[in-house]
């Protein structure tokens, strides 16, 4: 399984401030300007996922938030792909 974050709001600079502080190495943060890559996926909002299988042909429905049901859902679809 591959982690990818995605950003899109606020600017480059901030994103970049974000990985720093947080001294982040994983997942992966890809920069998306534009907003298309949200609106590919039907994100609205931070704090929302997706898990997609490999091939990027299916996916989960948005996931919010991250409480213990969510993280439980999470588990299961992850271990299905």
């Amino acid at each position: 399984m591959q982690v990818i974050g995605l950003g899109a709001q606020d600017d480059f600079a901030l994103a970049r401030d974000f990985i720093e502080s947080g001294g982040l190495a994983t997942p992966d943060m890809l920069w998306d300007p534009s907003f298309s890559t949200w609106q590919t996926f039907g994100v609205t909002a931070n704090s929302q996922m997706i898990i997609l299988s490999p091939d990027l042909q299916q996916g989960s429905a948005l996931i919010y938030g991250f409480d213990d049901t969510q993280r439980e859902q999470i588990l299961e679809l992850v271990s299905n792909v």
